[in-house]
Parts: C-alpha cells; sequence; structure tokens
C-alpha cells in the first residue's frame, strides 16, 4: 500500500518482465484529480520512465538537497529559504512547499499541481 493505493510488483512470467500493478480504484479522494486521474511517475534507477502527465521533471539542485538532508529542523528551514531568495526554488501558494526552479507547476505531494507563480518566474541558478 501506498497511501492507501495497493501496489504490487512481482515477476511476470509470460511476458518475462517485472510488473508493477497500481490499483487506483482506491485512491484516498486527495490523490484524485478533477478530472478522475491520478499522478503516476514511475522511476527505474535514475531514470524517470513514465513522467506524471501534466508537470515536468525538475529536479532540485543536489548540494541543496544534500545540504537540507544534512541539517536539522531549524537550520533546513533557513537553508530552503536563502535557496528561495536567490531563485533555487520557489513556494507553492497553494500548499507551500518548496519547488525546484525549474518546476513549471507544484510538484507536491497529492492533487496540488498549482502553476508556478508568474511573479516567481526568473532565471534558473546552479548551486
Amino acid at each position: 500500500m501506498v497511501d492507501g493505493v495497493p501496489v504490487f510488483g512481482y515477476l511476470d512470467h509470460r511476458v518475462g518482465a517485472v510488473r508493477v500493478s497500481v490499483h487506483l480504484d482506491s485512491a484516498p479522494e486527495h490523490l484524485v484529480r478533477p478530472d478522475g486521474t491520478v499522478p503516476l511517475r514511475v522511476v527505474v534507477e535514475d531514470s524517470v520512465v513514465l513522467p506524471d502527465s501534466g508537470t515536468e521533471a525538475a529536479p532540485r539542485p543536489p548540494l541543496l538537497d544534500a545540504l537540507v538532508s544534512a541539517a536539522d529542523a531549524v537550520h533546513r528551514e533557513a537553508i530552503n529559504a536563502a535557496a528561495r531568495e536567490i531563485g533555487l526554488l520557489w513556494r507553492c501558494p497553494s500548499c507551500q512547499r518548496d519547488n525546484a526552479a525549474a518546476a513549471t507547476c507544484c510538484q507536491g505531494p497529492g492533487a496540488c499541481r498549482t502553476p508556478r507563480p508568474a511573479t516567481e518566474a526568473g532565471p534558473e541558478r546552479e548551486l
């Protein structure tokens, strides 16, 4: 189960491949989009092989992620605030999630796919 959605992975001997089965009929309401679809992104190793429809794959700068991962909660917010200030991240006005500068819409969990506000647009910087 992933957030209430049954997900199974197994070897399908008929086709000779790893099979992933996702059953969306029991998806929680917060995951279901207005059109009835559910966000789905498939990553194999480090490659996105099935991107979530309507979102751009926008990785966060690796050094920023390393700093945030090593920090405690107080320092983590300070690092993210600095990253927003210099344009490495932008904050979603709907769910308050920090997103990579290259993201055209919120990549937060659940159904939030709020477009990046025009006032947040700016040159992407590398860290």
